[in-house]
């Protein structure tokens, strides 16, 4: 009786059990791909699909969500970013997700990358960390209520001499 218990307990844990789809390196990787990597990245390394697009400026912007029932809390936009003076493009993708877990794993996983901390605090309506290495800049945000948080990557203009 108690293995059919235990045998019980392990199945419906296996089956409650998510996974988060995206971790912080391929956020980081992400953020150096053009627009066409990124997309066959997401669409068939990892379980993505394309939602919509939208112009913004000079940009296009591509919008993805999970398809299976454990990603379908997280969203994914890449292809914005900025121009910098000397004419380059630096990428920021950024990662959504009601399960607060995820979020929190990635910011365990972003001082494991060697990220440090720049920054800790709070506004009315979310708790905010941002992190920094040499050549990206990471910003999160969890909501209060702990219903949803988002990771922002961005790529760091640097100037090589």
């Amino acid at each position: 009786m108690k293995k059919i218990l235990i045998i019980s307990f392990l199945l419906f844990c296996g089956i409650t059990a998510c996974a988060q789809s995206l971790s912080l390196s391929d956020l980081t990787n992400m953020a150096t791909f053009d627009m066409g990597r990124a997309n066959v990245f997401l669409t068939q390394g990892k379980p993505f699909k394309q939602i919509y697009m939208e112009d913004k400026g000079k940009l296009t912007i591509h919008h993805y969500k999970g398809i299976t029932p454990t990603s379908k809390c997280e969203t994914v936009v890449i292809g914005d970013g900025f121009v910098t003076a000397s004419g380059t493009l630096l990428h920021t993708v950024t990662y959504t997700s009601t399960q607060t877990k995820y979020i929190l794993n990635l910011l365990g996983q972003a001082h494991a990358a060697g990220f440090n901390r720049n920054f800790l605090g709070a506004d009315a309506y979310k708790k905010i960390y941002v992190y920094a290495n040499g050549l990206y800049t990471m910003r999160i945000f969890i909501n209060l209520d702990n219903s949803a948080g988002t990771v922002e990557v961005k790529q760091n203009d640097f100037v090589t001499y």
